[in-house]
């Protein structure tokens, strides 16, 4: 029997509930490596931080394989290489569409409906629409800060709560709805899961859903839409 090939995995704290759960799913016992949530909202700094990590982990673990536990987040992962190990990490746009499971599935459960879709978790410093408003307000006034809001999220009618089953429900849908009826958003919930990661952690890497390069090779946009 050939010798198991020694992987890390590099994860989004967004990620952590849906990790831990796929762990125990799939039997993996792995390194993993958090890196903070605020930072997908900078698609460089994200990137710099991720490819300053795969650089640790190689000199730290020597692995055969590093996952990532990220979607493309505004093309983050975009130029990301290992020089000794192989990279894999799943084909898709973010980690919404990791918990629903595919673009075509997102575009469907909208509906044609702007959403705003989430978790039990919200990344470092972020506030809830309702504390971004009411910030807006304080700064702003309330008239402006209304039309501040409506440039941001004018799209957006609903907020849509995935529940990917690795989290408490009830106390993240009694947030959403407060907020969402403050704001005079629609509210919803979804069913969604963490099928991906599973996948993910379990090398069963599907070419139509997972990107696997070799060392030395760049991680590039084409990769996202590639069949």
């Amino acid at each position: 029997m050939a010798e198991r090939e020694d992987q890390v995995l590099i994860a989004c704290r967004m990620l952590e509930n849906e990790v831990r759960e796929a762990m125990r799913t799939a039997g993996c016992d792995i390194p993993v490596i958090w890196l903070e949530k605020g930072l997908h909202t900078n698609p460089d700094n994200l990137r710099k931080e991720l490819q300053k990590t795969i650089d640790e982990t190689e000199e730290r673990f020597s692995p055969d394989i590093i996952l990532l536990g990220y979607g493309f987040c505004g093309n983050a992962m975009s130029g990301l290489c290992a020089k000794n190990s192989r990279l894999v990490l799943p084909r898709i746009d973010d980690c919404i569409t990791m918990f629903i499971g595919s673009r075509k599935r997102k575009t469907e459960l909208e509906g044609g409906v702007g959403t705003i879709f989430q978790t039990c978790c919200r990344s470092d410093g972020d506030d809830t629409l309702l504390e971004q408003y009411q910030g807006f307000v304080e700064e702003y006034g309330e008239e402006d800060a209304k039309d501040l809001f409506d440039m941001i999220y004018g799209n957006y009618k609903r907020l849509g709560v995935l529940d990917t089953h690795c989290f408490p429900l009830e106390p993240v849908v009694r947030e959403s709805r407060h907020v969402a009826e403050e704001l005079g958003f629609e509210h919803e919930v979804f069913d969604a899961s963490n099928n991906f990661i599973v996948e993910l952690l379990s090398g069963k890497w599907d070419t139509g859903r997972f990107i696997v390069k070799e060392s030395g090779e760049e991680i590039s946009t084409q990769d996202l839409h590639a069949e």
